[in-house]
């Protein structure tokens, strides 16, 4: 993973220094002055950095402990937010766990920060990144190194830790001679090919993947207990699998999608049900959110729930209003109609274009339509056909 050349120095942020930085306005104007004042003259470079950061992502790290320092650069982009990091570790239930890739390290302090734990181990192949892991973090064991099973089981020997106090985390690396890629195999290190070893040492190997991880992939982790989509606001934010030691082999993983704002979890089957189809819409239009749709479920989730399919992607309809849930958008459709033929046109609204000939900014800009979340059209066309819906947001 590639980092800027200078990085934050966790030793020059003393009481001196923090009380310049609260002293200074945090706004990206400011920010951008104090850059262009200071450039990497220490220790202002270093402070700069935790300005920048909090006034970049003021919810992402809500909850850290006030001695946290962020890097500057990719790790702090690609870092998980602290909801997530504790999401995941709710999946913890060992007194001792090894993160393979700890990056900035909000994963690893989610679980040393339960009370369960009494030690845990990291690698972290930066070492200046790992300078700041060892300021940031307690009770846990920093390696400035790649992981290295050796490594580990040194530290597994020197604290007898037996398999079933044991839980191994791991969210790879996905950047490849500078390009983002998406598959397990992909990955530094290779889960693939390290499976079997860290399930010979662990009771629990939790991976992170990539929200644009093919989920037909995960049909290649062995022992595999299931497969958590995480949303947050409707967005798919990443995929986790979770493996077990003593898994059941011939049962499937239990795949759920879970809605981080509301904790809603759906759990989801994958059956094959048989659903009615129909090219004529009823009272109400539902389409899937983010995760339902990445399950590759909806289908069956949409059968379950009565509802029938269209010739439009992932769009349903029914003649009842579903119950509101995180996991899907319900629409009452107001009026159908040929393009730009719709009689009710609101003053604001927003635009999704499916199979239509044209973009959303350019049906948006036909109709005069401003942003907004209550009303939606939808440009379709399916074949020949094409059409204009109109809808109002139910849930």
């Amino acid at each position: 993973m590639s980092h800027p050349q200078q990085q934050v120095t966790p030793h020059l942020i003393d009481e001196t220094v923090r009380e310049w930085m609260a002293a200074q306005e945090h706004t990206a104007s400011h920010v951008q002055s104090l850059r262009l004042k200071y450039g990497l003259k220490e220790p202002y470079y270093s402070a700069i950095a935790q300005i920048a950061a909090k006034v970049k992502y003021p919810r992402k790290f809500q909850g850290l402990p006030e001695h946290w320092l962020f890097p500057a650069g990719q790790a702090l982009e690609q870092s998980s937010s602290v909801q997530t990091a504790l999401y995941k570790s709710s999946f913890l239930s060992t007194p001792y766990f090894a993160d393979l890739c700890a990056g900035m390290g909000i994963d690893t302090w989610a679980f040393a920060s339960k009370e369960m734990v009494e030690r845990g181990l990291c690698f972290e192949v930066n070492p200046e990144l790992a300078r700041l892991l060892e300021h940031n973090l307690s009770n846990t064991t920093v390696l400035a190194k790649e992981a290295d099973l050796n490594d580990l089981d040194r530290w597994i020997r020197a604290l007898n830790i037996a398999p079933a106090d044991l839980t191994i985390y791991l969210d790879p690396d996905r950047r490849a001679a500078g390009k983002r890629t998406f598959g397990i195999d992909e990955g530094t290190p290779n889960l693939l090919d390290i499976q079997k070893e860290l399930l010979e040492r662990s009771s629990r190997v939790i991976a992170k993947h990539s929200p644009m991880l093919d989920l037909n992939a995960t049909v290649d982790l062995h022992q595999l207990s299931e497969i958590i989509i995480v949303q947050r606001n409707g967005e798919c934010k990443e995929v986790l699998t979770i493996q077990q030691a003593e898994a059941d082999t011939n049962s499937k993983p239990t795949l759920s999608v879970i809605e981080l704002d509301t904790e809603e979890r759906l759990v989801l089957d994958r059956n094959n049900l048989r659903i009615d189809y129909t090219e004529n819409w009823e009272q109400y239009l539902i389409q899937p959110q983010a995760g339902l749709s990445k399950s590759q479920a909806h289908t069956d989730f949409a059968a379950s729930m009565g509802w029938k399919s269209t010739p439009y992607g992932n769009l349903y309809t029914s003649s009842k209003a579903p119950q509101p849930s995180s996991h899907y958008r319900v629409y009452e459709i107001i009026e159908e109609a040929g393009p730009y033929r719709l009689s009710n046109v609101p003053e604001r609204g927003a635009v999704e274009c499916i199979g239509f000939p044209e973009t959303a900014d350019k049906v948006r800009k036909k109709l005069k339509l401003k942003e907004g979340a209550t009303q939606k059209v939808y440009a379709l066309r399916s074949g020949k056909k094409k059409s204009m819906i109109l809808c109002r947001r139910v849930n």
